[in-house]
């Protein structure tokens, strides 16, 4: 790791709020590109960063891994048979559009680009373009709806008080505790 990347890092995991590391990366230039009304949960930094743009209205949530490189030149530079060629280290681009909200402990490999109004769900892994207007899921990624049948379903949700919601950011008041334990247990009351 080099001393800017690992500097950049911990100024990072020490800067309290997404918006706030987000801000801190478009001034760092620690990204190729970090549009407006950006949220960055992640705590640390990717090698290569400045393979990855990063446009306007984008969430990315905790431990989100983006990988602009593999080593598997490595594995291939030490077989007996490569007959003195030298493999290089392969690197790629990502690029995530408008409105995307990337779920945590999901993996965004390189040669990517997430198209606009996009929701990647948690823990998904993916390894090709995701088109716009579309919401995707599993390992690897795959389509799984679209983005305007998410919102309207989240909507109704939120009006028919099918779902818990919050105005607060890491605090809940004793009424929201409440109301998400009634609808949990409304939920589950086949159990």
């Amino acid at each position: 790791m080099t001393f800017k990347r690992l500097w950049w890092t911990i100024r990072t995991a020490l800067t309290r709020g997404g918006k706030r590391r987000a801000d801190y990366a478009r001034k760092q230039k620690i990204y190729g590109m970090v549009g407006e009304n950006v949220t960055l949960q992640s705590r640390t930094i990717p090698i290569y960063s400045e393979l990855i743009r990063i446009h306007n209205n984008v969430s990315v949530a905790r431990n989100v891994d983006f990988c602009t490189h593999d080593i598997i030149h490595r594995v291939l530079n030490r077989m007996p048979d490569s007959e003195g060629f030298r493999f290089r280290e392969q690197i790629g681009c990502i690029e995530i559009m408008d409105n995307v909200f990337i779920g945590s402990n999901s993996v965004i490999l390189y040669g990517t680009r997430i198209g606009p109004n996009v929701i990647i769900a948690s823990g998904s892994v993916v390894t090709k373009d995701c088109a716009p207007n579309s919401v995707y899921a599993g390992c690897p990624a795959r389509k799984i709806g679209t983005f305007e049948d998410y919102v309207s379903r989240r909507r109704l949700a939120e009006q028919n008080n099918t779902i818990s919601t919050t105005t607060h950011n890491q605090a809940l008041t004793p009424e929201e505790i409440r109301n998400a334990w009634q609808v949990f247990e409304r939920n589950h009351s086949d159990a």
